[in-house]
């Protein structure tokens, strides 16, 4: 096997010799051929929300490398996620299947059983080889291993303690030198970042961060506690977007750069309060870029809105392997290799999300925040199962969000100066909430009630209900109660 520091060397003198030649190595393209079988990887974040790559105008975060994967490929403006928590959505993913479909496996430290079929488990059976690194799938009890695949995660590296110590990088090329020759492999490359916990104080102190250039969300308070917090977590982006591009002169390395269907996005939005574990755009709405060399030979940016769900049926689609009945998911091959940017498919209008339960100490006898929700262009309908149940736990822990967060701890500790942010982030819900996403971006104006949006939101309702009832969501088929008796396998948070 290569040593990690000779592996680290071939990179730095292919490096020196792009550079030299006026171009990286990885970025020489050869005229597209035709490929029947493209590799697949997968990159996937941990908790970031869409807006936060320099592709997207963020003005405090720089991503040259995520950037190039949108710029060489397509860009998709309205991507969602089936939960705004890590192992439903990444269950959701792996399974192309609404989240609320999968029983246990779709709330945080559940169980995946092995009657759940994944593209993962399809590609192989047709000759592709395929594994991960990094988060898989998880947290939670996988009675088969990770669904993700044979694991690559055993090359370390010394970093500090917040940052993930798997060497993504090195696991990857070992992933593809036990390939046999000309066999295609699908890889899942998860990492942790931007995840907590963050080391206090980095994004400021590393100088990377410009705490001035950050747009705090309207609904969090614009505190120096609150911009540091923030630039913590920018500074994790922006350390994993380093790792991106090693990861594309690996591939490059490997003579697979432009034959792998690489995409990158996140599992759910970032971990602040009224982001991550809630339904609005903050914990749904996911960074996604697809580069394909041999396939995309001209930047498109998207504006139909696509689930999460959908990559997995996209996958077996570009593999020529059937898609099972039981995805929920849609292929979005046609948005891929569309000659336009904008609008591709009119009747790609609406995404759907959900939450039933993150962190099971969070509330009375485990139970969740039963959820569901329809995006659309311009409207967001959500409909809140249970009104009665704090939505982000018991106050004043608030343990439905994510622990070690100075943003949370401050609206807790001082709550008597920060009340309507509290109640934001917080407060009980009404049983169904509306907001006009375009005019309202944090969804702080809640229209639900207004006499005048009465027919709109009765149609969402409609269509809402409609979907989680053609897709057997036991939310709205009886069995609702269900999601409350799953076993949590966890003692806290992720």
């Amino acid at each position: 096997m290569v040593s990690q520091r000779r592996f680290g060397l071939l990179l730095a003198v292919v490096s020196l010799a792009g550079l030299l030649l006026g171009m990286a190595v990885f970025d020489r393209h050869p005229p597209p051929r035709p490929t029947e079988r493209p590799n697949f990887l997968l990159v996937i974040t941990d908790d970031q929300s869409w807006l936060h790559t320099s592709f997207a105008g963020y003005p405090a975060v720089k991503t040259p490398n995520f950037d190039r994967i949108a710029r060489e490929g397509v860009y998709f403006d309205n991507a969602y996620a089936s939960a705004p928590t890590c192992t439903a959505s990444r269950s959701a993913i792996l399974t192309g299947q609404h989240f609320w479909r999968l029983g246990s496996a779709g709330q945080l430290w559940g169980e995946f059983p092995s009657s759940l079929v994944t593209y993962q488990q399809l590609l192989e059976k047709h000759g592709y080889k395929i594994g991960y690194t990094g988060k898989g799938w998880g947290p939670g009890k996988a009675l088969l291993g990770n669904p993700a695949g044979p694991a690559y995660s055993r090359i370390r590296r010394e970093v500090d303690p917040n940052l993930s110590n798997i060497d993504h990088v090195a696991n990857l090329d070992l992933f593809l030198r036990e390939r046999k020759p000309g066999q295609p492999f699908s890889f899942w490359l998860g990492t942790t970042e931007p995840h907590r916990p963050y080391q206090t104080g980095i994004g400021a102190r590393s100088g990377e961060i410009d705490l001035a250039a950050i747009a705090v969300p309207p609904f969090l308070p614009d505190t120096d506690v609150v911009r540091r917090d923030l630039a913590d977590y920018l500074y994790e982006i922006q350390y994993f977007d380093r790792e991106l591009g090693e990861i594309l002169q690996t591939l490059a390395l490997h003579g697979e750069l432009d034959n792998t269907v690489i995409v990158f996005t996140a599992d759910n939005g970032m971990p602040f309060p009224r982001a991550k574990s809630n339904n609005y755009e903050y914990g749904t709405h996911v960074p996604l870029a697809v580069r394909w060399g041999n396939g995309i030979t001209a930047h498109q940016q998207v504006t139909d809105f696509i689930s999460l769900t959908d990559l997995a049926p996209t996958f077996l689609d570009l593999a020529g392997v059937p898609i099972p009945p039981d995805m929920t998911g849609r292929s979005f091959r046609q948005q891929l290799l569309a000659a336009k940017s904008g609008r591709i498919d009119k009747n790609r209008n609406v995404a759907y999300s959900g939450f039933e339960r993150h962190i099971g100490d969070a509330r009375q006898d485990k139970r969740g925040y039963p959820s569901r929700a329809i995006h659309t262009d311009k409207h967001l309908y959500i409909r809140n199962f249970a009104p009665e149940r704090w939505p982000a736990g018991r106050p004043p822990e608030l343990a439905d969000i994510d622990d070690g967060s100075p943003s949370k701890n401050q609206l807790v500790l001082q709550r008597q100066d920060f009340e309507s942010f509290w109640q934001l982030a917080a407060g009980k819900r009404p049983a169904e909430e509306l907001y006009n996403v375009p005019r309202d971006p944090a969804q702080l104006q809640d229209l639900a009630a207004n006499p005048e949006y009465a027919p709109l939101k009765a149609s969402l309702a409609r269509q809402l209900h409609d979907e989680l009832l053609r897709s057997g969501d036991p939310r709205v088929t009886g069995h609702g109660e269900d999601f409350d008796g799953y076993t949590y396998y966890g003692s806290g948070g992720e």
